[in-house]
């Protein structure tokens, strides 16, 4: 993996997902390098990622009054990113909310000057709504198939779509981002914790889907990244309106991921142990490691019969690829394929989430529910 900052695996994680999600490494340099060289510094770190959004948005807004509202998308789009990804290693508080607010708000801008804007969805669910922007497929006659696509333990669905972009729709295939329990707004806004069984947002989005004309209700597909690839295998095992479902990253038991992070005090975590306590929704670290052991796969996965596709880095430092050969072996699934990126072979991403090298793996990802669903 690029080290931005060598020896600080976190901080080079966040800046490897801030490309990922298409962000400007020469932007992103504009504000960070004078902390490569001084000590952690959880303020400066914020106060760097908000100055990065907030030039990106005043050059947006000198576009816009020149007329230029395509340039003035992606500006706002590269705001959005850096805005959320300084959040991601803010603790919760007003600088934390501060910086998720002025992405919320960067990326609203984005989708208005989009040449294809996207449609935020609220869909009701036992937890609450769930907010979502549904990417519509180009050029498709009649009902599309769709792909919903689920957060991991700390993005939200803004740096999905920067993740996945129009992938899906240049296949003929929409795509829902969303926000769900633990993620996004509804953790950040109204405190809506994670829960061990996702099958029932995924019930709620699905009963949702059903009701649109412009989707094919027989051909809805669902993905996860990072934790995301418990989320959804989890939904998939007991929604069979799933008729196909990926994991970016395999996950087999995260309980038993965070047990060893925690007793190693491990260098190699992409947020702060506060992360957590946070997501779990408990006062303690020892309440929330008690609570995550819930996070398994061991009884869902003989219950997944849909094609399933787990691509996994071969150095993951976050989830083992152990991880990901048990939750393949475990599958219900006749049709399944784990996708492991490897060093020697040096065809893509070798770390988590392919964040070193995404695009083989995006690419892969897109194909795989093209011909799956």
């Amino acid at each position: 993996m690029f080290n931005y900052f060598p020896g600080n695996y976190m901080w080079s994680s966040a800046v490897m997902l801030s490309l990922m999600a298409g962000g400007d490494l020469g932007q992103i340099d504009r504000w960070l390098a004078p902390l490569r060289e001084a000590d952690t510094d959880v303020d400066g770190w914020t106060k760097a990622w908000d100055s990065a959004g907030a030039q990106q948005v005043e050059h947006a807004e000198d576009d816009l009054r020149r007329g230029y509202r395509r340039s003035a998308s992606a500006r706002y789009l590269r705001a959005s990113n850096y805005y959320l990804t300084g959040e991601r290693q803010t603790p919760p508080g007003p600088a934390k909310i501060h910086s998720y607010q002025c992405g919320l708000t960067a990326f609203a801008k984005a989708v208005e000057y989009m040449p294809r804007p996207l449609e935020r969805v609220e869909i009701d669910s036992p937890d609450g709504v769930l907010p979502g922007y549904l990417i519509p497929a180009r050029d498709r006659r009649g009902p599309a198939p769709i792909v919903i696509f689920y957060n991991g333990f700390d993005v939200t669905k803004e740096l999905l779509y920067g993740f996945i972009g129009e992938e899906f729709s240049d296949r003929g295939i929409a795509c829902l981002v969303i926000d769900t329990p633990g993620t996004g707004e509804p953790l950040r806004l109204r405190n809506v914790a994670s829960r061990p069984d996702y099958e029932v947002p995924t019930a709620a989005i699905v009963d949702y889907l059903e009701t649109r004309p412009d989707i094919d209700r027989t051909r809805i597909g669902l993905l996860g990244i990072s934790l995301g690839g418990y989320y959804a295998p989890r939904g998939a095992s007991f929604e069979h309106r799933i008729k196909a479902c990926a994991a970016w990253g395999g996950v087999w038991d995260y309980g038993a991921v965070w047990q060893h992070r925690w007793a190693t005090r491990s260098k190699t975590t992409s947020v702060p142990f506060w992360q957590l306590p946070w997501v779990m929704g408990t006062e303690t670290m020892e309440q929330a490691l008690q609570r995550v052991q819930q996070w398994t796969l061991a009884d869902a996965l003989p219950h997944l019969t849909q094609p399933l596709l787990i691509v996994h880095g071969e150095d993951d430092g976050a989830i083992p690829l152990s991880d990901a050969r048990k939750a393949f072996h475990a599958a219900g699934s006749s049709d399944k394929e784990l996708r492991v990126f490897t060093v020697a072979a040096g065809d893509g991403g070798v770390e988590h989430c392919n964040a070193d090298d995404p695009d083989p793996a995006r690419q892969l990802i897109a194909d795989w529910f093209a011909e799956h669903l």
